[in-house]
Parts: C-alpha cells; structure tokens; sequence
C-alpha cells in the first residue's frame, strides 16, 4: 500500500519535530494542526532558510509563482531561484541587516523587491516580482548564527510593478510626441554630470516655437497638436543618435549635445534644425510651417547644475526672442545686463534678511466638493528696496549658493506661523502648508526648531502641512526619510510638492511617508475647455488613479480655466489651487478671501462632463 501523499503542513511538522526533537501536544492542538491553520490562512508563498542559505522547507503553493513543488526547492539556495541581477541585493539584505540580528527574535523586516525566474518557462528570461520579508524562526533557545532559521514570506507583486512601468514611462516620454520628457532630460544631464564632471564639456540648448500659439488659437488644439507632432518627428528622423531632443513642455524644448563641445558646431545645428521647421507640412488640409528661437548654453562655462543650464540657455533664447527673427544665441554674462550682479543682489539679500524683509504671501486651496478653503500655503517673497516684490524664481537659486536657505526659510515660515495662529484665534480652522527646502528637512535639529516656532507662535503641529519637492529628497535621503518620520509621528502632514517633475516620483512614494500630493500644473495646463476636460489627460489620469490606490489625497496645482474644475471633479480629486481662486495674496487680501465664505460659485461655473 502506497503511504499517502506528504503535505506542507506534514514536512513542516517534521522538521520542527527534527530541530525540537519532540512534538509538543495539548489537549486540542498539535503541530500537525497548528502547521495546517497558519498555512492556509496566508496569502503569500513561505520557506525557512537557514543560515547557509539553504531552503529547507516551502510550501506547495510556491509552484504557483516558481513553476516548482515544495519539497523540490528544498535544498536549494534562495538565491539560485533569483534572476542574476538581482543576486547581489538579497545578500546584501541578508548580511548587512539579517545576519546581525541571528539567534535573536525579530519581526518582519524589508521587504526587498526581487525577481525570481520561472521554471519550466520557454524563455528562460521569464521571471516574477516577489515582496520579500524576513522574520526570526527560534526553534533552538538561544541559536547561534550558523543555526539559525530564517522566516522567508515572498509576496507576488508582479501586477504592481507592471503598472509601475507603465506610469514610469508616462513620466519619462511626453505623450504627444514620445520624445523624452523633462523629468526624463533632466534626470539624464544630472547623470551625464555626475558621470563626466567639469572635465568634459558639453552644449545644452533652450528653444521653443514662434508664433505655434497662433497655431493653436486659429485651427484649435487637435491641429495644433499634429503640427507640434510633425515637427518633432521631422527633427528626430533628422537628428544623431548622439543627441538627445527633449520636450520640456509646451512648445518649449531641450537639445541635448554631449558629442559637442565647440559652440560654432552648436550654433550651425541649431540653424540647420531651424530650416527643417521653417519647410512647410500638410496637417488636416493646411500648410503650415514655424520658426524657433534657440539658446545656447555650454556646461560647466555657462553653468556646473541643470537649472543653471536651463536658467543660461532660456536667457539666450529670450535674447533671441527680443531680436525678433529667429535663430540662436549663445549666452553671455552681458544678457542679464539689466540685473543686479550676484554679489550686490547677495549683500542686499543679508541686509533684507536682517530687516525682516522676507514675507509670507498666501494661496488658498480649495474643496473640490464644496469649494471651501480647506488650508492655506504660504510662499516666500522678497519685498526688494528697489525691484518691489520679488518671486523665488529671482531669488532662491542665488540663496542657496549663498548658504541663506535656511534663514530664509525660517523667516518666511515664522511669520506664516503667527498669522495662522491669529486667524485660528479668530476662527478658521485651517490647514497651514509650508514650503520647506532641503537643507531644512536635513537638518539633524529641524524637528526641535520647528516645534519651538509653533510654540513661539501658538499654533499647533498638528494643523501643519510640509510641503518638499523631489529634488528635496535627493541629496541626504536617509536624514530627510527620519525626520519626515518624526514630523508624522507629530501630526505633522507631508506633502509631495510639483509631483511628477522631479527625478524619481515612484521610487520617492516608497521610500518617504508621505499624505499627500501635489499635481504639478503642467499636467493640466492644456485643459482649457470642456471638450479638452472631457478627453483628459492620460499622465494626469496615471497620477491620480496612483494615488488613489496608496490612498493618498491630492491637491491639483495651477488651475486656471473652469473646464480643468471640471476635469479635476470627474477624477474626484481632493481639492486644488491656482489663479481661478487667487494669486498668492496678502494676509490683509487672503483675510477678504476668507471672510467672503467659499467658492463655490466658482465650482457651480463648471459644468459636470458629460459621460459618453
């Protein structure tokens, strides 16, 4: 008579009786039982490794995701089941944070994304994505590293990280045109920086469309559209392979050179790319053709970062733009002749720091629903001695080589701290977002002297809101990821700020604890009527079904136009701000703002889509 099939809960009953030599039994239970219940009851995919590495049990389940039985994995190595490349970061898991913890009791710690491969598959490349997480097993009292047992839990997240790609690449190629997108050309210059250093130069160029908005206001989007399409395809056809074309929004785009050096070199694509644009194309029955205005910039002469580079090559091509007729220009200290040089603007910059000349402007941001201000953000301005109000644009780079972020910072959200407080005083029961840059949030001692100003004014944490951008994030992550902690574990909410437009949005969501995020405006922009609302836009579309499923809320940035209310309403997005409701204001102007009620009128303006 054959003996009956074995079973996960049987193998693992066995060996628990080999390591514990006996099996402990009560009056209801025995290990046999226990085993039965705890495996039925997971969703996931279990295995104990020893210290070796060594799988000495799975469960059947596992054939699912590996194509393998249970009781034939046992014996291998974990990470023989491990895509190649993948190898390296579940050592490294394994030896610099489970390891040391051997022999003692620990709960699950990771999970560390892995790829395991397919048996049985006929491309051997198949593979799976598996969450993997780690616990102690103590079987023996007071095991040592080379006897202990280690609880795997695999969890398959093949789908999320599917649909990750698939926004991954919406992030990285524009829609319309396929070409790279900014977060993608931006990411990719920091790269080729990081790489190469100021030994090797390179040229970056700035240009956008003349007259395309013509285009756009005459024949109407959907053509406009073609046409910024046609020409795209004409000039990458047309382009090296060494040269990177970027859209960086609108009509507005990046050329990439880093095969060139030599500016002339530069200036004559850049003049060759104009005639291309200037021939005419068929769209829709019409012939059209355009110019461009082109600015040149060469790293590091003209700039060491990427937004010194965009700020030179966008000087150059305003300077283009003023000429009147097209073509390129290579940038020159002399185009910013009309402002102040750095040193004067940074010794005025000390001096309005010492008078308390840094202000907070306010923006409400408004219910979706019932188009009541549900929180307040206050932005930065300088009110300059001679140039009026200035816009961090003017200032903040500057700042920042200057080493005064901080102070400026602290000045701004200090006396944005004492006006919530006063308006709390009177009543309105709102949410105060500040901005916070980087060397802030990595400030060891931030905590401490933000809770020290909330006292100082009043006001509680937990009715604060930190807004930080991804570009925030990138410099000191693990400071910036402990202290956002520390701030939640206040009440504090955290922000993601102009989402989308950073340098690596997904990976950011998993590695900070955010609440919310912030929709950059540029997802939205081209939503100017009902029809453009009803097609929406598939990256906004992306982001908000994203955040949705990690339940975050979301705040829409830059709305303008009614038909975005629209569109923003159909997406079920929070609430959002922009100009529709106000510019940054004064606390005197934000106060009418607030004593006027709502805006719901605002929201009544826009009509519901209609479904099709």
């Amino acid at each position: 008579m054959q003996n009956p099939p074995t079973t996960d809960a049987s193998r693992l009953a066995e060996l628990i009786n080999s390591v514990m030599g006996t099996v402990v039994i009560d009056m209801q239970l025995n290990v046999q039982q226990i085993c039965d219940t705890l495996i039925a009851a997971r969703p996931d995919y279990l295995m104990l490794v020893n210290a070796q590495g060594q799988i000495r049990f799975a469960s059947d389940a596992c054939q699912d995701l590996l194509g393998l039985s249970g009781a034939s994995l046992e014996q291998r190595t974990f990470d023989s089941l491990l895509v190649a490349d993948d190898r390296h970061s579940y050592q490294h898991f394994m030896r610099e944070t489970i390891m040391p913890l051997a022999g003692r009791s620990f709960s699950k710690l990771g999970p560390v994304d892995l790829r395991v491969k397919v048996s049985g598959e006929a491309d051997p490349e198949v593979f799976r994505w598996v969450a993997l997480r780690v616990a102690s097993v103590d079987l023996l009292r007071g095991s040592d590293q080379q006897h202990a047992l280690f609880f795997f839990s695999l969890m398959d997240i093949t789908h999320r990280e599917q649909e990750e790609e698939r926004i991954l690449r919406q992030l990285n190629f524009d829609a319309l045109t396929g070409l790279p997108s900014r977060y993608n050309i931006m990411s990719t210059v920091e790269d080729h920086i990081g790489i190469y250093g100021e030994k090797t130069p390179f040229v970056f160029v700035f240009f956008d469309l003349d007259r395309f908005k013509t285009v756009n206001d005459a024949l109407g989007h959907r053509i406009g559209d073609e046409f910024l399409s046609s020409i795209c395809q004409r000039l990458n056809r047309w382009l090296d392979d060494a040269h990177v074309f970027a859209r960086f929004g609108g009509d507005e785009f990046i050329l990439f050179l880093p095969s060139v050096s030599d500016l002339e070199e530069a200036k004559t694509l850049c003049l060759r790319a104009l005639d291309l644009m200037r021939e005419p194309s068929d769209v829709a029955g019409y012939t059209l053709s355009c110019g461009a205005s082109f600015g040149i910039a060469r790293y590091p002469d003209h700039g060491t970062t990427i937004d010194a580079l965009i700020q030179a090559a966008d000087t150059a091509m305003y300077h283009t733009k003023s000429l009147g007729t097209g073509g390129c220009a290579v940038f020159d200290e002399s185009m910013n002749a009309e402002r102040f040089s750095q040193i004067e603007l940074e010794q005025e910059m000390r001096e309005a720091l010492a008078q308390q000349a840094f202000l907070a402007f306010y923006q409400p941001c408004v219910d979706l629903v019932t188009g009541e201000v549900v929180a307040i953000e206050a932005l930065a301005r300088w009110q300059h001695k001679r140039r009026g109000l200035l816009n961090p644009r003017d200032f903040l780079a500057l700042a920042g080589q200057a080493g005064l972020v901080a102070e400026i910072d602290a000045q701004v959200q200090r006396s944005a701290l004492q006006q919530a407080a006063a308006w709390r005083e009177a009543g309105s029961e709102l949410l105060l977002s500040i901005n916070c840059s980087s060397v802030q949030i990595e400030s060891a001692d931030f905590l401490p002297k933000l809770e020290s100003m909330c006292a100082e004014a009043g006001y509680p944490l937990d009715r604060l809101q930190l807004e930080i951008t991804e570009q925030t994030l990138v410099r000191q992550v693990e400071s910036a990821a402990s202290n956002i902690q520390s701030l939640r574990a206040k009440g504090v909410r955290v922000a993601i700020d102009d989402f989308g437009m950073g340098y690596s949005s997904l990976t950011y969501l998993r590695q900070f604890p955010v609440d919310v995020l912030k929709i950059d405006r540029t997802f939205i922009q081209d939503i100017q009527t009902l029809a453009q609302a009803r097609v929406g836009v598939s990256l906004a579309d992306a982001i908000i079904a994203m955040a949705k499923s990690l339940g975050l809320a979301l705040i829409a940035e830059g709305v303008e136009y009614s038909a975005q209310i629209s569109y923003l309403r159909q997406q079920a997005c929070d609430s959002a701000q922009g100009f529709l409701f106000s510019e940054p204001c004064s606390a005197a102007h934000m106060q009418h703002l607030l004593d006027k009620g709502s805006f719901a009128h605002l929201l009544a303006e826009a009509p519901p889509i209609e479904k099709r």
